[in-house]
């Protein structure tokens, strides 16, 4: 038993968990209660939709760039700058890996 911290009463602990029933298994070929099934049924849906337009799709677009948002000036500087330190850091990192291996590989393979 453990105690509870609120009062000095014993709490009981939770015993095992009980496993969840099983779902029946979906028919050989036939659609059946799993994901699997749903996921086709959707993309059916979606294909049987008309093409959108251009003109539609920029419109909902630029209504969805509306709603982002954006980092003002001062985190967009320091974000970059990080990026930058990193991509160089990888940079030589990766120079210097290459310079090490290029030299043991010409003293094994050809005898420098």
């Amino acid at each position: 038993m453990a105690k509870s911290y609120d009062n000095n009463t014993e709490t009981p602990r939770p015993g095992p968990k009980k496993a969840a029933p099983a779902k029946p298994a979906p028919a050989a070929g036939g659609p059946g209660p799993g994901r699997l099934s749903d996921a086709q049924r959707r993309a059916q849906q979606m294909a049987n939709k008309p093409p959108v337009s251009p003109t539609q799709f920029f419109q909902e677009a630029w209504v969805e760039l509306k709603k982002t948002t954006w980092p003002n000036r001062d985190i967009l500087t320091k974000s970059t700058s990080v990026v930058l330190a990193l991509v160089a850091t990888v940079a030589i990192w990766v120079g210097g890996l290459n310079y090490i291996l290029d030299i043991i590989t010409a003293k094994v393979f050809l005898g420098r």
